[in-house]
């Protein structure tokens, strides 16, 4: 029974240092993915922040467009409902003195120059409107709100 005892006391010490150094290299390997995994996400935030940095801008100089052409469609805007108001003022005055001329000059020249004078101002109005319906779309931020729901669903996508 001793000679037993002797090598299980002889056999534990062994078992004992080969167990810590299997429980060494496992804890070396384990160090080693978690290097490689914190590498891994350093690289993907790092790819993140590039690829949100580029959108930023991207989107800032798209916005910077679009709030340009903005402006240019709205000043053009006022200035044509501003031009609306005499033109209008003048539509009228210009239908009053019509009839007014009809009853008081009832001849063949009368008629025909006040048609004339009347449908051009009745064109220039019309067109004054079609301009105004075509400049309409201009306002807004269309491209750069479609521009930010793409940005953000990349992002979220290189996050998944």
């Amino acid at each position: 029974m001793g000679n037993g005892k002797k090598s299980d006391a002889n056999s534990e010490p062994a078992a004992q240092d080969r167990g810590r150094s299997e429980a060494d290299g496992a804890a070396g390997n384990a160090g080693a993915g978690d290097n490689s995994s914190l590498e891994t996400t350093l690289a993907r935030a790092e790819a993140t922040l590039t690829l949100l940095t580029a959108w930023i801008s991207n989107i800032q100089r798209l916005f910077q467009l679009e709030l340009d052409r903005t402006l240019t469609a709205g000043k053009r805007l006022i200035f044509l409902q501003l031009m609306l108001v005499p033109l209008g003022t003048a539509l009228l005055i210009s239908l009053c003195g019509g009839i007014g001329l009809i009853a008081y000059y009832f001849s063949q020249s009368v008629y025909i120059g006040f048609l004339t004078f009347l449908l051009m101002q009745i064109f220039i109005f019309v067109g004054v409107l079609l301009y105004q319906r075509k400049l309409r779309p201009l306002l807004g931020f269309e491209e750069t709100k479609r521009q930010v729901k793409e940005a953000l669903s990349d992002v979220a996508e290189n996050f998944k």
